[in-house]
């Protein structure tokens, strides 16, 4: 117990023990004593009265008090618990985002996602971290070879996740700049506020994908499949789209296409 709750059960207790005087001692004699035409007798027997009236009332008064602050300690109590499993929980993820085996970081992202759904709270430290996490798994620089089969299933976990939604605060963007995300399967991407700049997109999947106001310039889209694709407002300033289905594709006039580039009507 800490000793702050120590000093407020203390300070708690001195008052019941303050009220508890009063009306034994005290206010029994305050209310006969406007009585008149009472003798001895009759006054010390009516000041008995009203303090057996008093003290049952006062004794209902306390256990209510009591049952009350017992019901606090215990919702308190729950609630540091599930603080406790909230921090435990999040430093377990932590480590397994780290880890070696891509089964474990997988397990590891959706761990987090599920942390968000217990505690809201977590959510910005969540997002945070899945980014810095697909960044750090899929980095594209000039002449990194190409993966087999797209990304990895635990970067394309951490994509859903985010796509979802879920662990993102209203108004927070995503920033993942030059990711390496050659071949990615990703039919319907809706992270909100994007930032793809320098990222490498070619023939990656992304029919549907809702990418308004996201950030594209300089990103390589080459055989990119985004027909159906929401670009309005987005930036694809400097961005390579030599061969990238855009059918269907939603723009408009704050759309920003490469120099030159002429898109279907």
């Amino acid at each position: 117990m800490t000793a702050r709750r120590r000093l407020g059960i203390a300070v708690t207790a001195a008052g019941f023990a303050g009220v508890t005087a009063l009306c034994v001692v005290f206010a029994p004699s305050w209310l006969v004593g406007g009585a008149t035409g009472l003798s001895a007798a009759e006054r010390l027997k009516a000041v008995n009265d009203v303090r057996a009236t008093l003290l049952p009332a006062l004794g209902g008064l306390l256990a209510l008090t009591g049952v009350g602050l017992g019901a606090y300690l215990t919702s308190r109590q729950l609630q540091l618990n599930r603080e406790s499993r909230s921090i435990d929980l999040f430093t377990k993820a932590i480590e397994q985002l780290a880890g070696e085996n891509e089964a474990t970081r997988h397990g590891a992202v959706y761990a987090l996602e599920r942390l968000v759904e217990l505690d809201p709270r977590y959510r910005g430290h969540v997002h945070a971290l899945l980014t810095s996490f697909i960044c750090l798994r899929a980095p594209w620089a000039s002449g990194t070879p190409r993966r087999e089969g797209g990304v990895a299933n635990d970067v394309a976990a951490a994509l859903a996740v985010l796509s979802r939604g879920d662990v993102i605060e209203p108004g927070d963007g995503s920033e993942l700049e030059r990711v390496d995300l050659r071949g990615a399967d990703l039919p319907g991407l809706a992270i909100p506020l994007i930032c793809l700049a320098g990222a490498n997109l070619e023939e990656a999947t992304l029919k549907g994908a809702k990418l308004a106001g996201a950030t594209l310039t300089g990103a390589i889209l080459r055989g990119a499949d985004l027909r159906g694709a929401d670009l309005r407002g987005a930036d694809l300033t400097g961005a390579d789209l030599d061969g990238a289905l855009l059918d269907g594709a939603e723009a408009d006039a704050t759309t920003r296409w490469p120099a030159g580039f002429e898109p279907p009507g």
